[in-house]
């Protein structure tokens, strides 16, 4: 029998092709989908024939071909070529932010073949299976949790008797209506099961680290998590032998040598952890990995032992910084011991995800305000990542089953839902349709709170993140805290740009004009915030967006030079590498910050130059005047020739050695892959033919080394 595997999508979320494109959001669609490929793995042992369609990769080729009906055709277009597989049964899996999505796809695979059954499975299907059938009757059926074992006794039944009653976990249109089986037992000895069918991903290739399983379940209730309704609360993880089998499987077949290890709770089990680490030690192979924890099951201790281990990233869900709200949720954490934990980390070098949720019905300001301390310890601390999520209501949970009667959707809806600035409206009238089906679009009433003020906190947060990440760090410790800078900030805003709302008040954030803008507003409320690292933090960001502003290099004519270059050739500084002149040790600020010290900064001329790190991220690195000088050069508008008598005016000493230490510098910015270097047309013309210059110019620069350049010196601002 062939079976389709179709995989939930992520990507789609993003409408427009601009965002869509965006290297973050390609790095987490092309990430591989444990759950269907281990689906896949388990169907071939059993004999099945089984193909899987990534609905990412089809949404990037729909985009690639242009399509003049937009995003909105993506459904029947993904359908076709769905159908194009020729399979007999079609499974989707499901995520809550794209079932709309998956739904709509599963009608037009089933009206253009009514043949073929349409089976549900994954974490959003599971928990409104029952809703979903009687909704849709294009849907078959729905396959509720761990499917490993119940997905080959359903394809069985299929080709067989069809007597469904006695699949576990099933829910069916029987002949008396919708019926749901009982629960399938949960699979106990996950060692039993064969590595996913990564093979089968054609994406693998294009990703850094793979995600490997080790566990399933957590044996926490947390009133808006929906892991339980899936995994259950049973613990279980796989062997550390069998763990380091699966390493080294994809490491021979793959290249792999780095893992996201996939378990809610690995670390809820000491014990476990600790036998795992000392395997990893064992063998010697020096795998890489990151987890999952709550920041009440690990101690300085066990930290130790895991960054010797190879485990190089974390995330830990601690949802809000207020104790009153850790009971009423269920979470149950120490906020300071939380602290602790992402200061543990970051000495022993491992990265830390700090997820926070705002929007919960209790909470107030000042919850609110508490949770954002949380967030700002953490942007203390260059290695870790803190977010913001408003609070979706999940199906199923008991968050959505106690205000389900409450919820509001609105433009803007959940971020832990839908990520883009604009939604489908096929999307969006099924969601206005089926709340019950649909809930984690919607929002909560938080009377405690202003809702549209907690959906801008998000964005804005973002932003700050991404591209003001010391500034925002400062004005927290020389304010009464960062929420009344966000809140005096959007009363700014909004006068400033009072039409922004919904998706363009999401896209704003994502443009340097919301940053511009708001070292603006810093500005105007002048002595109230002042302190040292943020008039140092503002004077390099200022200094940022006017080079940025006046970047205006002619393009250059010609074709980049790999080897030697010649007098005449054009040297041009790497796009967006500016050099700046500050009048403050940027450094001691940040410093100043990282310690949650007063603030101070030293009135220092310094000389600075950027250089990214990713897509809206750049690191300011602390250079000689020298090197400041020759990449100032380097402008898009002199030729190398003009450059070196520049340059030599640097040097003291005979014309000769002079002129030495020029092309030594020029042949150093160039070897660093600070500049590119640029040859007319006619100068290759003249170079095929073998002919030189009739003025005596040298052919190439000196390779005599006499003079040293200093090393640079880092200093890491994220902006």
């Amino acid at each position: 029998m062939k079976i389709c595997l179709i995989t939930a999508s992520t990507a789609t979320d993003f409408e427009d092709p601009d965002d869509a494109m965006g290297s973050e959001v390609r790095s987490l669609a092309r990430r591989p989908h444990l759950g269907v490929l281990a689906l896949a793995a388990v169907l071939e042992r059993r004999g099945f024939e089984c193909r899987i369609v990534n609905l990412n990769r089809l949404y990037y080729d729909y985009l690639a071909e242009g399509s003049a009906s937009g995003v909105a055709a993506f459904a029947d277009w993904a359908a076709g070529r769905i159908l194009s597989r020729e399979a007999e049964v079609y499974g989707f899996s499901s995520l809550c932010s794209s079932y709309p999505l998956t739904i709509r796809i599963a009608a037009s695979v089933k009206r253009d073949n009514p043949g073929a059954p349409i089976i549900l499975g994954g974490p959003q299907a599971s928990v409104v299976d029952l809703p979903t059938l009687a909704a849709f009757p294009f849907i078959d059926f729905v396959l509720r949790g761990e499917a490993d074992e119940t997905l080959p006794l359903f394809l069985d039944e299929w080709s067989g008797s069809r007597r469904f009653a006695g699949v576990p976990g099933l829910t069916w249109r029987s002949p008396f209506g919708p019926a749901r089986n009982g629960a399938a037992p949960i699979i106990e000895d996950l060692d039993s099961l064969p590595l996913p069918a990564y093979e089968m991903d054609a994406g693998l290739k294009e990703v850094e680290r793979v995600p490997l399983e080790l566990g399933r379940g957590c044996p926490f209730s947390c009133t808006f998590c929906s892991t339980n309704d899936f995994f259950r609360r049973k613990f279980r993880v796989k062997s550390p032998q069998r763990m380091l089998a699966d390493m080294r499987e994809m490491a021979r077949r793959f290249g792999f040598r780095q893992f996201d290890l996939t378990h809610d709770m690995f670390t809820v089990d000491r014990r476990r952890v600790v036998d795992f680490c000392n395997h990893m030690l064992e063998s010697g192979e020096g795998f890489q990995w990151a987890c999952s924890a709550r920041t009440d099951c690990v101690d300085e201790e066990l930290l130790e032992l895991m960054a010797k281990a190879g485990c190089q990233g974390m995330f830990f869900g601690i949802e809000t910084g207020s104790r009153r709200m850790q009971k009423i949720i269920d979470k149950g954490l120490d906020p300071d011991r939380a602290r602790a934990v992402i200061a543990t980390a970051e000495r022993l070098g491992i990265s830390t995800d700090v997820a926070l949720i705002t929007g919960f019905p209790e909470e107030t300001w000042d919850d609110l305000r508490q949770s954002l301390d949380i967030f700002v310890h953490a942007m203390r601390h260059p290695r870790s990542t803190p977010q913001l999520n408003l609070l979706a209501p999940l199906a199923g949970t008991p968050i959505h089953s106690r205000h389900q009667d409450q919820m509001v959707l609105e433009d803007l809806c959940s971020d832990m839902s839908h990520q883009g600035s604009t939604q489908n409206q096929a999307d969006r009238e099924l969601i206005r349709r089926y709340p019950q089906i649909f809930p984690n679009f919607y929002l909560l009433p938080a009377p405690g709170l202003e809702r549209g003020a907690c959906v801008e906190l998000r964005e804005f947060l973002l932003m700050g993140l991404a591209r003001l990440r010391w500034v925002i760090t400062a004005l927290h410790d020389s304010s009464t805290g960062l929420l009344d800078v966000f809140l005096a900030w959007r009363a700014w805003r909004i006068e400033l740009h009072p039409e922004l709302n919904g998706g363009s008040l999401r896209r704003y954030y994502t443009t340097q004009q919301s940053g511009s803008d708001f070292l603006h507003f810093v500005r105007e409320r002048g002595g109230d915030w002042s302190n040292p690292a943020l008039e140092a933090l503002l004077t390099y960001h200022e200094a940022f967006l006017e080079a940025e502003a006046r970047e205006d290099k002619p393009a250059p004519r010609g074709t980049p030079v790999r080897g030697a270059f010649r007098p005449a050739d054009i040297p041009v500084r790497r796009p967006h590498l500016h050099v700046f002149r500050l009048e403050w040790d940027v450094q001691s600020a940040v410093e100043s910050l990282k310690r949650s010290g007063p603030p101070a900064a030293v009135r220092k001329a310094k000389r600075y130059r950027t250089s990214p790190i990713s897509e809206g991220q750049i690191r300011l690195i602390e250079i000689s005047p020298l090197l400041a000088r020759a990449l100032e050069l380097c402008d898009g508008r002199r030729r190398v020739e003009e450059c070196l008598a520049e340059l030599a005016r640097c040097f003291q000493g005979p014309r000769e050695l002079r002129r030495c230490g020029a092309e030594y510098v020029m042949e150093e910015i160039r070897d660093q892959g600070l500049i590119e270097v640029y040859r007319r047309p006619a100068e290759l013309t003249a170079e095929t033919r073998g002919t030189r210059r009739k003025r005596g110019e040298k052919q190439s620069l000196s390779s005599l080394r006499i003079l040293r350049v200093p090393r640079v010196s880092a200093v890491k601002i994220k902006t």
